[in-house]
């Protein structure tokens, strides 16, 4: 295909934009030398939400960025959209890359070429695997697995003759020179600099999502015996609103950095970068550490599909429980959190060691 100018489709937020990245790269390295422009939304409502231009590297991948807000009023809405379209008429995109999520409905496809028609663009990639594999709601029970969010946008565009090489593939995110050096600098403000190196793990305690949420005892539990056994420092992560859990948390373990809405996202991922390990929550923060280059260890709640949101890569463990309720897909937990606390401290602190243990044999 020789294509000059493309856009690329993908709505979301932090984790949305991540799992997406591979594919991000599978484009660019497909088209080279195509000026490619990146659509997304931009929540009017949650302002705090991670927006993709905030995660993405501004130089090397994404040439131009373009948002449509949502939770407008209908009048609103209709303008906000026409000048959207008179927008990309503009810049007149030969083909539409479409990397929306596996839950996107028939009816909200079709609603969205005639969309790009209107704006000027009739070829798309990516669309054919998704109509042909999406996802519907409800979830059945007991949930199937699924492929991971991340290979299935890869093969949504090698379906439609893409070529990707999968094993050379990787969600980097082309951190610089100052946001790695910002994230050092704040954490040695912080604990100040040392003779011996510090061993740092990752721990993510919070979600958007209540019903994601692993007991905060049980954190306590496994984080102590990590301290016990290797002498690791905890970095909490997360936004602002973790800030709270973070340090009690930290009291707690009588040690540890609370670094939940200080740093910005792409600081964050260099922080993370300095980490041994990721132990949290199905989070965004999840994937940002998977896009570090640290294995995670992470609790699942059994309410979506199986497999659907594994971190991207190698060496990573997913705890995640078959329960009655399974496929929930409920924000608000209304069964006691019976998925996640059928894992146990015991089995999450042995994946965690097992990451450690051989680190320290390297």
């Amino acid at each position: 295909m020789d294509l000059e100018k493309l856009l690329i489709f993908r709505i979301g937020h932090l984790g949305d934009t991540l799992v997406s990245l591979p594919a991000l790269w599978g484009v660019r390295r497909a088209f080279p030398n195509a000026r490619i422009g990146f659509l997304s939304n931009s929540d009017r409502k949650n302002p705090h939400y991670v927006s993709a231009d905030k995660v993405l590297p501004k130089d090397g991948l994404i040439d131009e960025w373009f948002t449509y807000p949502t939770n407008l009023g209908k009048v609103a809405s209709v303008f906000a959209t026409l000048k959207l379209i008179f927008e990309l008429r503009r810049r007149k995109f030969d083909a539409v890359v479409y990397l929306m999520p596996r839950i996107r409905t028939p009816q909200q496809i079709g609603r969205d070429k005639r969309f790009f028609r209107l704006a000027g663009v009739s070829k798309f990639i990516g669309v054919n695997y998704l109509e042909q594999t999406g996802l519907r709601e409800p979830i059945p029970k007991p949930t199937p697995t699924v492929e991971s969010e991340g290979h299935h946008l890869l093969h949504c565009l090698s379906f439609d003759g893409v070529l990707i090489d999968e094993t050379n593939l990787k969600p980097d995110l082309l951190l610089n020179d100052d946001e790695i050096s910002e994230a050092k600098s704040w954490l040695n403000g912080i604990v100040g600099k040392r003779d011996e190196p510090l061993r740092l793990i990752a721990v993510a305690p919070g979600s958007k999502w209540e019903s994601k949420v692993w007991a905060e005892d049980r954190y306590v539990t496994v984080v102590n015996r990590l301290i016990s056994e290797y002498g690791v420092l905890s970095v909490v992560f997360g936004g602002g609103e973790d800030r709270e859990k973070g340090d009690r948390l930290i009291a707690r373990w009588k040690s540890g950095v609370n670094s939940a809405g200080r740093l910005s996202v792409r600081e964050s991922a260099a922080l993370l970068g300095e980490c041994e390990l990721y132990l949290g929550n199905d989070t965004g923060t999840m994937h940002l550490a998977a896009a570090a280059g640290i294995k995670c260890v992470a609790i699942f709640a059994s309410i979506d599909w199986k497999g659907r949101w594994a971190p991207f890569g190698d060496g990573h463990q997913v705890f995640r429980q078959t329960v009655e309720c399974e496929g929930c897909h409920s924000p608000i937990c209304f069964n006691d959190h019976k998925c996640l606390s059928l894992t146990g401290t015991d089995e999450v602190y042995e994946a965690c060691s097992h990451i450690l243990g051989s680190a320290s044999d390297e």
